[in-house]
């Protein structure tokens, strides 16, 4: 989805849900309403993947106004604090590289992060004091596309968890002043591009949310693969552990892992008469997770093991 300003997350899942007449369906990687842009959303037995979409790489255009601060570090919020003078480019140059890797980030107060319990937005709504914990987030990629002398375009590469109006907070005073983000354009998720996406009002029936669907295997193109045998499909298929060396009988590094936790795409060939691989890849069997007995599934995509699907 290129979802429309305004709107949240949920109510574009809501929508989908609607019109495919109840369907399950959720999304992976929320946006701010007052953001716009890449939404993937899984629909049906797909669902039980958006935990291995939503970790993928983000990427951004974000619009950061420096020389005041807000409650809510974004547009929507009210200003706090004094106003402070615009850098020059040159030194928001000079700090962006600050900012890359893996760094320590305080999420907004108006988060869905929990606070003894509760959503730190709505103790923030409701006046009370919030401190929430750093935590560690990733940025692999900082780049100045534009600046006017007040609002500055940046294009960001994000690893999971990071908020861009806490990065653009955080600029604004590793400068010495202020700023906060005005608006916010994810452009890709992991594999997906936006320039791919349907806007909610092109799936206005089923048909037309059908014809746009992706085979679940896509959304998986992140995952290095692991090519299965059939008694090996057989084994995930019906939840068991696959033992080392996987896969075709080989000690190649696809049949082991470098560390326990790592994850791949269990996958085999198409079944005769499904077509050329060439045309519609291999069959996806299960998502799988390397353990120290072996390969075992964490999500099972085909129960029968088959590689007809």
């Amino acid at each position: 989805m290129d979802k429309d300003e305004g709107l949240s997350s949920f109510a574009v899942v809501r929508r989908i849900r609607a019109t495919l007449g109840g369907v399950r369906a959720g999304h992976a990687g929320s946006l701010d309403p007052f953001a716009t842009g890449l939404l993937p959303v899984c629909v049906g037995r797909a669902t039980r993947l958006v935990r291995f979409v939503a970790p993928g790489a983000k990427r951004y255009r974000a619009r950061v106004r420096f020389g005041q601060a807000t409650d809510t570090d974004d547009v929507t919020g009210q200003p706090v604090g004094l106003p402070t003078a615009c850098p020059e480019s040159s030194a928001i140059l000079r700090v962006l590289p600050e900012f890359l890797g893996a760094i320590d980030q305080i999420p907004p107060r108006y988060s869905a992060k929990r606070v003894g319990g509760r959503r730190a937005y709505r103790l923030a709504r409701a006046g009370r004091p919030v401190e929430l914990a750093p935590r560690q987030v990733r940025i692999d990629e900082l780049r100045l596309l534009d600046y006017d002398g007040r609002e500055a375009e940046i294009a960001c590469q994000v690893g999971p968890g990071t908020y861009i109006r806490a990065l653009a907070r955080d600029i604004g005073e590793r400068l010495g002043g202020a700023a906060h983000l005005v608006a916010l354009r994810r452009t890709g998720v992991a594999p997906f591009e936006v320039s791919d996406a349907a806007r909610l009002a092109e799936l206005s029936d089923r048909d037309a949310i059908t014809s746009r669907l992706l085979h679940p295997i896509a959304a998986l193109r992140s995952i290095p693969r692991l090519p299965v045998s059939e008694a090996e499909s057989r084994l995930l298929g019906h939840g068991r552990v696959v033992p080392y060396p996987a896969a075709d009988g080989d000690a190649n590094e696809m049949g082991r892992p470098l560390s326990d936790g790592e994850v791949r795409c269990a996958v085999a060939p198409l079944a005769p008469g499904m077509g050329a691989a060439d045309e519609r890849g291999p069959a996806l069997i299960a998502v799988v997770s390397a353990t120290e007995q072996g390969w075992r599934p964490l999500v099972v995509w085909n129960p029968g093991g088959k590689a007809s699907e």
